[in-house]
């Protein structure tokens, strides 16, 4: 788990010192160590870690090179020291992430007469390159990004895992190609990357968005390698032409889509998900866990125990739990069960609303873009406490919502809609008769719900202009007029996206966790959860993003996903041995929450100052109106609007990064 950063550059404005500071400046995405790759006339590669080496080498028109920053997880010795090359020297890498079968792999490498001379991943990547090329991607079972470099193809190959759990980040022109692991470090090589892409910021500030629906970033001209592709630069006939290639695609199985049998589902979730935490212990450091007392993470914990008493692993799990200062809004009872019934070593912080704008500001500048929400605040303090705590690796329940129907509420129009649709008329009648039975949910107001749940999604698919309409209204006194005008007719959260698999496109269910999985939530979620935990030399693993259990849960029929009022249904089931009942039985969640309203308390000051220093060319942010609301909305609860915090983040952002706003 690490961080790098690159710059081939065919018209020579490649600068090492450039290089250099774009790498120092994520020194805590790998304290461990460091080294750096340039290339010289002929592709000719130069490795070294000092830059007196690189004095010394005497090297001339030099017109690229890599950096590398370290945190060794797998063979802290200097044989995992990157950037790496093969034996022959024509294959070079950069990588981040953990591919966790690389045991299986390089067993399979070794019996078709390839040598090792460490005990990374990373050189097991280069290996599976040379055997099977770029299809070598398709055998991996983790999270990754890397560039890779084939001196005799004289191809530059970089890739993402399957759910960009790993960041690239990429500004390419005809003569250059920049990447990185961090959008600053962008910054560092080309300074001139500064302006705001306002479509983006947009759809942050009015509707709350992540600004990950797309590739393209907070910043123009700087973009995102999306999940599951591959970026190719051929630079064979002195340019350099890019090719991206989409090499990952979430579909249904056929094998399991007819399937009915709920102890067959349960039995295959639990042995995919047992599986999956088994290989996401391989690690030369201790291994602990983000444990919010929550269904997904305690799972993890009691899976996790589970496996250690199996293999005879006799150490005591370390646990971590941010509490926070409301009463009502932490489920520190339940993690307290958890870590009890496991005899764990539980490691508590509690956080209030004290925050200042000092550590909002460093926040900030390690996500390198403006946040959506204080919760975020919760995961980046629950890492801090896990590296205060000497431990790099902590397990994280991330993930499961998103695909296996975490984000749904009762009565389930969509399950009714998808049993209706489907012909399951015995299973309707069923879930029809069970809401009926609870209070507050008379037959004819879930009859209406779902009437109009059809005719919401008439209007969804024919015309999106009522939707924009109400998202103006709901902003127009916070933001500028011409911002508003003529950034809300191409916001990227009405845009049409085509889904390949017409059995998810037909599922109510399963096209809602594959909006959420693949555009919505979890590409936000994924770049917060990579960047609070690297800011404190933390690796995070998402057992939930196995791709096998991903894929089975998509492939499985949506019935069980929501059952009458449990929803995660069929992992509920596959769990029932091994999380307490209580916990189970759970539909609430909670999570690390952070009190936003006292935060912001906090720091109104500050904030008032923020808006007064807005320069009078400001194209967003009314900042008269805000001025006038601030003491109101902050002074009565009832009153907050989130629009304050996006508001203030994205000040932070633009004054921080000196952008061009």
């Amino acid at each position: 788990m690490c961080g790098f950063a690159g710059h081939i550059s065919l018209d020579k404005k490649f600068n090492i010192d450039k290089l250099f500071k774009a790498t120092d400046i994520i020194k805590y995405r790998g304290p461990d160590d460091y080294a750096y790759l340039v290339f010289g006339d002929l592709f000719k590669p130069f490795f070294f870690k000092d830059k007196e080496e690189l004095a010394d080498a005497s090297l001339s028109n030099l017109f690229g090179g890599f950096g590398f920053r370290r945190l060794s997880i797998l063979d802290v010795s200097n044989n995992g020291r990157q950037p790496m090359s093969d034996s022959s020297g024509n294959i070079w890498i950069v990588y981040n992430g953990e591919v966790y079968n690389y045991i299986e792999i390089r067993n399979l490498l070794e019996e078709r007469g390839y040598k090792f001379r460490s005990g990374t991943d990373t050189e097991v990547i280069i290996n599976s390159y040379l055997e099977w090329g770029e299809s070598c991607l398709e055998m991996f079972n983790g999270m990754w990004s890397f560039c890779l470099v084939d001196l005799t193809r004289k191809k530059i190959i970089c890739s993402t895992d399957r759910f960009g759990i790993k960041p690239f980040y990429y500004f390419s022109d005809k003569n250059n190609f920049i990447f990185s692991s961090e959008v600053k470090q962008i910054f560092e090589i080309n300074e001139s990357v500064k302006n705001i892409n306002e479509k983006v910021l947009f759809d942050y500030l009015s509707a709350g968005s992540y600004g990950n629906e797309t590739e393209e970033t907070f910043i123009q001209d700087i973009f995102r390698l999306p999940a599951g592709h591959s970026l190719v630069i051929d630079i064979s006939d002195g340019g350099l032409q890019c090719k991206k290639h989409n090499w990952w695609n979430l579909t249904v199985k056929d094998e399991y889509y007819e399937e009915n049998d709920i102890n067959k589902i349960s039995n295959k979730i639990f042995e995919l998900f047992h599986d999956s935490l088994k290989i996401r212990l391989r690690s030369d450091v201790e291994i602990g866990s983000c444990l919010s007392g929550g269904l997904d993470s305690s799972g993890i914990v009691c899976m996790l125990d589970k496996i250690m008493k199996q293999d005879g692993i006799n150490r005591q799990q370390k646990l971590f739990t941010i509490i926070s200062g409301l009463e009502g809004n932490t489920e520190f009872e339940f993690a307290k069960e958890i870590a009890e019934k496991v005899n764990g070593d539980h490691i508590c912080r509690k956080i209030d609303g004290s925050v200042d704008i000092t550590e909002i500001s460093k926040f900030v500048w390690h996500n390198d873009e403006p946040l959506i929400k204080a919760s975020m605040f919760g995961g980046y303090s629950v890492y801090k406490l896990a590296r205060d705590s000497g431990i790099k690796v902590v397990m994280d329940g991330q993930g499961l919502d998103e695909y296996a129907g975490g984000y749904f509420s009762p009565p389930y129009v969509e399950l009714m809609n998808y049993l209706k649709s489907h012909k399951k008329v015995e299973l309707y009648i069923r879930h029809l008769n069970y809401f009926a039975s609870v209070p507050g949910f008379p037959r004819s107001a879930i009859l209406e719900s779902v009437l109009k749940y059809k005719l919401k999604q008439f209007v969804h698919l024919y015309s999106s202009r009522n939707m924009r309409f109400k998202l103006f209204n709901s902003v127009r006194k916070y933001l500028k007029n011409d911002f508003l005008t003529e950034n809300i007719q191409s916001s990227q959260l009405y845009q049409k996206f085509d889904i390949e698999d017409k059995r998810i496109y037909c599922d109510d269910i399963k096209l809602k966790n594959f909006k959420l999985f693949t555009r919505i939530n979890l590409p936000g979620i994924l770049r917060q959860v990579d960047r609070n935990s690297m800011a404190f030399s933390v690796e995070a693993r998402i057992p939930f993003l196995d791709h096998r259990l991903v894929e089975y849960i998509f492939s499985i029929p949506s019935e069980f996903i929501i059952d009458k009022s449990k929803t995660k249904y069929a992992y509920r089931v596959a769990m029932k041995s091994v999380i307490p009942e209580n916990i189970l039985n759970r539909n609430d969640k909670i999570g690390f929450h952070t009190d936003e309203f006292s935060i912001m308390n906090n720091v109104r000051q500050d904030f008032s100052e923020m808006l007064n220093n807005i320069k009078s060319s400001n194209r967003f942010f009314n900042k008269k109106y805000l001025l006038n609301n601030i003491p109101e909305m902050l002074d009565d609860g009832t009153k907050y609007d989130n629009i304050l915090w996006r508001t203030m983040n994205a000040l932070i952002w633009i004054n921080r990064f000196n952008l061009n706003a």
